[in-house]
Parts: C-alpha cells; structure tokens; sequence
C-alpha cells in the first residue's frame, strides 16, 4: 500500500488528538488526597467514629464553604443523615478536616460533597466493613519516626479529635512522648481515660520518663499502674526500642484482658435465650431487655411517640365510602332518570367523604408534638457532665423541624444508615439536627454532647465496710441536686446499695440488691409491658407501648453507666473497693431535653453517674 495514498481524515483525527493533550485540564479546586476510617483505618460498630480527610486547595484563592459528608446506596441514592462542616482553607494549602459518622454492622459507600463556581462535585469512598473490635493505636507526632509497633496502627496525634464522645472507638493508646495539643484535645484525652481508656507510657528516645504539663496531671504520677475513673495508666520504665515484637504485644495483650465478671453470665445468657413455646415468648429475657442496642433502644421510644391513630374509625368510614359509591350511586341512577341528580350526588358525596376523611385524619390522632428520651448524664471531674441521650420525637403537623439542645460538643446521629432521612446535622459547640418531617411521622435520634447544668456535687460523711460490703454510708449533698427522684443507688462491686435521701443527705439503711437482679428485672415484673419477638428475641412494646413508663427502661441505662458491654462480659466493671459509684434516677429536667417550642409533651428519664471516693474503715 502506498504510504501518500492514507486517508487524510486519519490525519486530521491525530493533529485533534494532539491538540487536546496539549490543552491543560481544569483542576478541581478542592482534591481530597486521604481519608482515615476511625483510628486504625476500621471503624468501630455501634460508635461515633472519627473519619478525617487530606483536602488540598489547588486555587490561587481560598475555600470558603460547606462539605458534606453522607452515606449512599451502591446506585448512588443519598441515605442516612448528611453530616455538614463550613471549612475555610488558604490557597495551595492542605487541611485536615473531620465528620464524626455513627456505624453500625454495615458498610456504606461514603460521598463527600461541595459546591465550585456554583456546581456541584463529590467524591465517593467505600468504607471498611465495621468492627467490634476498638483501637488500640501510638500516637505519632507530625514527621515522626517512631518504630512501626507489629499490629498496632500508628495514628498523627494532630488529628486526635477534640470531642469526648468521638473516642468511644478507642480501647488503648501507646505514647512515648508528650502530645502537643490544644485545650480540646487535651481535655478529650483525659476524659476519654476516665471513662474507661488505658495509656501505656514507654521512656522517650532519650532513657527518660515522661513529665507532663500540670494540664496533663493525672498522667504524671510516677506509680507503675495509676488509676483515674474507670480508666488506667500503665509506665512502663523501659523504651520500646528495648523490647522485642513479640515481648511487647504479649505485655500488651496481658494488660489488656478482661477483669474478673461481676456477676456470673453465662447461666443468665442461657436463661434469656431459652424460648418458652407454652408462654409464646422468652421468659427470662431481661438480660437481653437490658442489652438492648441503640437502634433498639430508639424503635422502643419510637413506638411510645408515634400519633396513635384510632384506626377502627378510619376504617369503618373507608368502607361506608366504598358503599355510597358502589350500590349507592347505582341505586341513584336507578331511582331517578335525571343524568344532573347523579352528577350532584357524586359530587356532593365526594365533597362530604373528603371533609369526613380530612377530619378524621386530623383530630384522630394525639394533636401534640412529643418527644420521648432516655439519657445517661456522667458527672465528670471537672464538673461537667457527659451526656448520651436516646429520643424520638413525634409530630403531627409536618415541616422543618430545628433539634437544639444546651450545652456544648453536640453530636447527632440517626442509627440507620439504609433509612433515606431528609435532614444535616453539625457537630461542635453550635451543632444542631435540621430536619424535614412529613405529618404524623416520628424521627429518633442519638444525641451525645457535654454540659454543665444539673450538675451536683456529693461529698462522704460516714462510711463502714465489712467482709460481705456496705454496711453503713451517708452522704452529704448540695442544692443543685436533682428533684424529682425515682431512685437512688450507690454501686460497690457486684451489689447496688439502695440509699434514702433525707433532708442534705443520702443514708443506707440496709437494702442492697445484685446487679444481675437488676438487670433481669423488667421482663419478670413487667411482662405486660415488653414483649419480644419470637424469631430474633429483640424487646418491643407490647399493645399499648404509649402507656409503657420509662421506667421500664431502667435496666438499660444501669448497664450502660457500669461499663458492661453488649457481650456482658463487664469489661469496664469498676473492682476498686476504694470507690463507688452513686446512681441517681429521676426525670430528666427541662435543661436536657431538646429545646424546640413546636414540642410541648416532653417525656424524660435520666440516669445521673458520680464516682465517689471512699475511706474505707474494716471492722
């Protein structure tokens, strides 16, 4: 074939090509380079997990605006609840920024979304399946070369997020060297230790222990074990250079077991589990009454402020409606021969029916927005409280509905990541939960933040011990503690003490209970209340769960203020007889609960944490 006789469109079609690789390509102005699941690149089932992304400003100009952060299906549809953060970052500089999503079991894709020159980009990750397994990480700081540990993920102390309540993922933390952190961050350490977190502390580089900054002052004692709340603090007097892999992660994985079980389970585990076909339903299921998740936990609420329809009603008018325009149209038509006496019956029955149906759909319900809640209110050392709470909020007029509450370190989060729920939340200080309701619809939500009102204080005036426990206690308090009581225990070991209050002051009198007792309480005494299901076993209302009390659900609230996790193994029992802890149930004041003049029913359960220090006197 002879070369000069090749098609000229051929060359044409390549000097085009040539062309567009000369012409540059538009940069996005924002380009996410990493995103970091939780601590160790999983997140943590069933917590509020930190995901942090590497966004770089590739404009000449700064970034001014709001990234979106949500999950979506495989077919790109948005579901669960979008998280929304405004970030400004200079030009040509790069920017850690961070969500603090809740997972559950499931992994999602993820999309981040923002605005450029008015369009919209994203971008979409796909997150690791979940685990149950929480972190244990070493903390690096920037440009650090600390040695890789075998099986334990470094993480940049940088990007240590600044809330308590994000850090629930997190079991251990290996550290070497003093954090240069901020107030946020250094108070989010701390607390994260005293709610249950363990720290080892190797020497540094150079031989010598660590000394912290008086802010750090639980962690410079130079005891070989120190404890502070339910956490612990391991200094180790050696570097980590002058361990072997397999010496450390074997020390590592010794610290790290369970403590002895406040209460035997496992004959408690078979109980629940055991299915009574005579009854129809699990007899002993208190233990999984008291072990219920979140999201169980939040369908509970939900059947208690859903609009209780009178359903009978609707459906007698739905089938009257079904006779007029059936035989009672024909039996117009047949009684009269004038095609206008038709017209005007129908027209005159459907307008009728319409009113019946508008009104009955409007005045057959509850006419009030409610909202039921559960919280957990820990009283923390620096007089602050950690509050998770638990709600549904029920309404009848749809609309745009603001979730506000006091306080500061807001988090929300839905629990369902498979539900297409139209609403942003924010997090920090001013965070909030906007979403849109249609009517007579319901919307359950997971709230943890930090404040300081109904905050009290209790100091011991008389305590006595024996072999068996407490013998005698009193305890004074002052005027900010909580009216309204239900109950008040005081936790030593595997027994809750119950104590009177009278007058300034909380007394023993003898009556003491085991907290498995407790725990399988509520199906035993209340089984006109719960029921549960017979395939799964989960606890739900039974017929009228609007008349269910809250108080019912005082056993979930137990196991979670005594660290017992969802396997109750008690991991987190507190065992130091040095120290209880005072459990104090009332309603929840009108300060907790969401702030929101659409809401007028509020119902609230509280269960406030105190750890109290003892000075044990032995017979």
């Amino acid at each position: 074939m002879n070369r000069k006789s090749c098609n000229p469109g051929f060359r044409r079609c390549g000097v085009f090509v040539l062309l567009l690789l000369l012409i540059p390509s538009r940069v996005l102005a924002l380009e996410i380079h990493e995103i970091r699941w939780s601590f160790h690149d999983r997140p943590v089932a069933y917590q509020f997990n930190p995901v942090t992304l590497l966004v770089e400003n590739n404009q000449a100009t700064p970034f001014e605006g709001e990234l979106r952060f949500h999950p979506e299906s495989f077919r790109g549809q948005s579901l669960g609840l979008t998280l929304a953060r405004r970030i400004y970052i200079s030009p040509y500089e790069k920017k850690w920024v961070q969500f603090y999503p809740y997972f559950t079991e499931s992994n999602a894709n993820w999309s981040v979304v923002w605005e450029e020159t008015g369009r919209q980009k994203s971008k979409s990750f796909l997150a690791p399946v979940p685990t149950h397994e929480r972190a244990t990480v070493q903390l690096v700081s920037v440009g650090s070369l600390e040695r890789l540990l075998p099986g334990i993920k470094q993480y940049p102390e940088e990007i240590f997020p600044p809330f308590s309540a994000t850090t629930g993922s997190l079991e251990s933390v290996v550290l070497n060297h003093v954090p240069k952190w901020d107030k946020a961050r250094r108070t989010a350490f701390l607390e994260w230790i005293y709610s249950g977190g363990t720290v080892h502390l190797f020497k540094n580089a150079s031989g010598n222990a660590l000394v912290f900054s008086e802010s750090f002052a639980p962690l410079n004692q130079m005891s070989n074990v120190i404890s502070y709340g339910k956490g612990q603090i391991f200094r180790h007097q050696i570097k980590m250079d002058q361990l072997s892999s397999a010496q450390l992660s074997s020390m590592l994985r010794t610290i790290q077991q369970n403590p002895e079980q406040p209460f035997d389970v496992d004959e408690k585990l078979a109980d629940a589990y055991s299915y009574d076909p005579t009854q129809g339903y699990y007899p002993h299921a208190g233990f999984l009454h008291s072990n219920m998740s979140d999201e169980e936990i939040l369908t509970t609420l939900t059947e208690m402020s859903k609009p209780q329809r009178i359903w009978y009603f609707n459906f007698f008018i739905s089938f009257l409606y079904l006779v007029v325009v059936g035989p009672g149209y024909y039996i117009v038509t047949r009684l009269s021969q004038k095609a206008y006496h038709y017209y005007v019956c129908y027209f005159l029955g459907t307008a009728l029916f319409s009113l019946i149906f508008l009104i009955s759909g409007k005045y057959s319900s509850n006419q009030t927005a409610q909202v039921h809640s559960l919280f957990l209110a820990n009283v923390l050392p620096n007089q602050e409280i950690e509050l998770s709470e638990w709600s549904s909020l029920g309404i009848v007029n749809g609309g745009t509905y603001e979730i506000l509450h006091l306080g500061d370190e807001h988090l929300y989060a839905a629990c369902n990541e498979f539900s297409r729920i139209n609403g942003i939340s924010t997090s920090g200080s001013q965070g909030m939960l906007k979403i849109e309701m249609p009517p007579n619809s319901t919307q359950s939500f997971l709230h943890k933040a930090k404040t300081r009102k109904t905050v009290f204080e209790v100091a011991v005036e008389s305590v006595l011990t024996n072999e068996s426990g407490l013998e005698a206690l009193t305890l004074k308090i002052n005027d900010q503690f909580p009216s309204q009581v239900k109950q008040i225990y005081f936790q030593i070991g595997p027994k809750l003490y119950e104590l009177k209050q009278e007058e300034e002051r909380l007394v023993y009198h003898g009556t003491s209970r085991k907290i498995s007792t407790v725990l399988d309480y509520s199906l035993r005494n209340a089984a006109d209340s719960l029921t549960t299901f017979r395939l799964t076993g989960t606890v739900k209302p039974r017929e009228t769960p609007d008349k269910l009390p809250l108080d019912q659900l005082f056993p979930v609230l137990l196991k979670r203020a005594l660290g017992i996790d969802s396997d109750l193994t008690g991991s987190k029992q507190q065992s130091n007889v040095s120290t209880g802890k005072l459990l104090v149930l009332c309603d929840a004041p009108d300060e907790l609960v969401l702030q929101s003049p659409q809401v007028t029913n509020k119902n609230g359960l509280v269960l406030y944490c105190l750890e109290v220090p003892l000075k044990i006197q032995i017979d």
